[in-house]
């Protein structure tokens, strides 16, 4: 019996959605398989990328797509904005800025975000190759959305696992699925996603990207 199978049934889903669940959640195994080769390379061809990359630039061009994300390659820290009633992500600033919470906008502080350390750091050490994991994703234009996020048909588990939180959770939003796992490992937590994230689905571009990670390991927060 497959390890997704296992997980479906430790979270009470019903046996008749098993292989309707199954089909969609194998589907994102091979793209994110490729994902992470591409991953590996990436600490070094970013080397190149953020050394010729203008500073004003917000996406790569189309012939190293690959090595984009889906996000913005100065980070994912900065402000967001109002327009025309749809959230929309404002470009990273062209110096470092520390939030009322401590955070900086910046992955390598002090450092401007549209400089070589920081984008390095997002964009090659950090990399998790967004681009193709919104272009193999799952749209959920056909699916309703309730305030920021989609409406699902049915979910089953715990919805509030969290690095705080262990358990297991499945979400389907229109025959789009989902499976998340948190489990304590070495004093801190493991978690796994498979399929497609309609959990972290939003309204401002109504998608839900490929995963399939079976290991990421985050320290117990704070």
């Amino acid at each position: 019996m497959s390890k997704l199978k296992n997980y479906m049934i430790e979270a009470g889903v019903p046996a008749e959605l098993h292989e309707e669940a199954l089909a969609c959640l194998e589907s994102a195994r091979k793209p994110a398989l490729i994902r992470f080769w591409i991953g590996l390379t990436a600490p070094i061809v970013w080397l190149f990328i953020a050394a010729v990359l203008p500073r004003k630039a917000e996406r790569l061009p189309s012939w190293l797509r690959w090595y984009d994300n889906n996000i913005s390659i100065n980070g994912d820290r900065s402000d967001w904005a109002l327009i025309d009633g749809r959230k929309v992500r404002m470009p990273a600033p062209d110096e470092d800025v520390v939030h009322e919470d401590g955070q900086h906008v910046s992955y390598w502080p002090p450092h401007s975000p549209r400089s070589f350390l920081p984008r390095w750091n997002f964009n090659g050490i950090r990399n998790r190759c967004g681009w193709l994991a919104k272009k193999w994703g799952k749209s959920l234009e056909h699916v309703a959305f309730a305030g920021d996020y989609p409406v699902l048909d049915a979910q089953w588990g715990n919805p509030d696992i969290s690095r705080e939180v262990m358990g297991i959770h499945v979400a389907c939003a229109g025959g789009v699925w989902q499976i998340s796992r948190t489990s304590p490992l070495w004093g801190g937590v493991k978690t796994e996603s498979y399929g497609f994230e309609v959990m972290n689905a939003n309204t401002i571009d109504r998608f839900a990207t490929c995963t399939y990670t079976s290991w990421s390991w985050k320290g117990r927060k704070k």
